[in-house]
């Protein structure tokens, strides 16, 4: 896959046996963008008044992150020092399941839990 980058735009050009899935966009735009709504951690975790800190920075983590279509329909259980996570089947379910659990990753640190 080749890639061109032009001031505001890139150009893919992909080559007769690949196909293009999926685009992510890094970096900064030109305005800071708007806050939008997300989910009580209640929605999509078992979240409790006595789970660890970690836990709670990780669904915050996940909670921030990117989804293709912005509807969050993933969910985190703590058991023990077990994280499961699982989504709905949806179109992009398994790709959004993925970015939230990078972001639970991130904002949990790696080293406080194991994926159930």
């Amino acid at each position: 896959m080749a890639l061109t980058f032009r001031k505001n735009a890139v150009a893919v050009e992909t080559a007769a046996d690949e196909k293009l899935h999926v685009v992510i966009a890094l970096g900064y735009g030109e305005t800071q963008g708007v806050p939008h709504k997300s989910k009580d951690f209640s929605a999509v975790s078992n979240l409790t008044a006595d789970s660890p800190a970690w836990f709670r920075a990780g669904i915050e983590a996940a909670l921030l992150a990117p989804t293709a279509i912005n509807q969050q329909k993933f969910s985190f259980t703590l058991i023990g020092r077990r994280v499961r996570a699982r989504t709905k089947l949806t179109f992009y379910g398994r790709m959004d399941l993925g970015i939230a659990k990078y972001h639970f990753e991130l904002g949990a640190g790696k080293e406080n839990f194991d994926w159930a």
